[in-house]
């Protein structure tokens, strides 16, 4: 399932697209204008300070910062057990100008790139990930995808649209083409019979795709054009059709699908089930 330009595949380059798409949100941040630190964002309850200060602290907890003791449990938009501790870290930074919360991420990717840029050794690094035991690339490779769906966040906010066809862009949207299979078949529940078609039109384009058969009683999506020979049964298929910009929105939760434009052929509830469950975020 690739995608254009291509998601990094080297360690070095994942490295790279980290380190960019951190800067992006620094720069924004460097160059916003007064009264946008409190601009609201697609995530709910979160400014564009908010956001700094998540990247910020995210990359504090990497680094070993305990969990703030704060009670965040007043806020709405705080929903389960992550998403209390993520709200910790970043209300422990509110109250801070948004230039400050923007140096210590300065501060806080040098220190990671330090790291990271070190050699290899630390990639293998087995760790508690926030969905559990994992590598440290393993975490580097949410941690892009992330930050990604954040600098876009402030983009939003801003107005300032871009990094669509980056290499964390690129990164990003072969994360939602690797969980399509489950999302069609196990999340939004499709029928036996029928595959799904993700079309992607750019900046970062792409096609996916997922075919649900029954084994063994159960449901199982089978990913598409991945190049092998085997004959397989005739399906139903319906194609989603978007851009770069919607899918990333999509796969975040940040919009519903009826705010945002996506072309459908075929059948328009099985569209409509997979685009409501192609949120691959917590």
């Amino acid at each position: 399932m690739p995608v254009h330009p291509p998601a990094p595949s080297e360690l070095g380059e994942l490295v790279d697209a980290y380190a960019q798409t951190v800067q992006c949100v620094i720069d924004l941040g460097r160059t916003s204008r007064p009264g946008d630190a409190d601009l609201p964002t697609d995530c709910p309850g979160w400014t564009v300070r908010d956001q700094v200060a998540h990247v910020a602290s995210t990359e504090a907890m990497v680094a070993g910062e305990p969990v703030p003791d704060i009670d965040v449990r007043e806020h709405a938009h705080v929903r389960h057990a992550f998403g209390e501790r993520v709200e910790k870290y970043v209300e422990s930074r509110r109250g801070r100008d948004l230039e400050e919360v923007l140096d210590e991420l300065e501060e806080r990717l040098a220190e990671r790139l330090h790291v990271y840029r070190s050699g290899h050794e630390w990639a293998e690094q087995q760790i508690q990930g926030p969905f559990g035991p994992t590598t440290m690339e393993g975490l580097l490779r949410i941690r892009v995808f992330d930050i990604w769906m954040h600098e876009q966040d402030i983009r939003e906010a801003l107005g300032r649209p871009g990094g669509l066809d980056s290499p964390a862009a690129a990164h990003s949207i072969s994360r939602l083409f690797a969980t399509l299979p489950r999302i069609v078949a196990r999340d939004a529940a499709i029928e036996p019979g029928n595959a799904v078609v993700l079309d992607l039109t750019g900046p970062t384009v792409g096609r996916a795709g997922a075919r649900v058969e029954e084994h063994d009683g159960k449901a199982v999506g089978v990913p598409l054009f991945t190049g092998d020979a085997e004959e397989h049964p005739d399906v139903v298929t319906t194609s989603l059709t978007m851009s770069t910009q919607v899918a990333g929105r999509l796969a975040g939760g940040r919009r519903a699908p009826d705010e945002l434009h996506v072309v459908v052929h075929g059948d328009e509830d099985v569209a409509r089930r997979v685009l409501d469950h192609l949120v691959i975020t917590p």
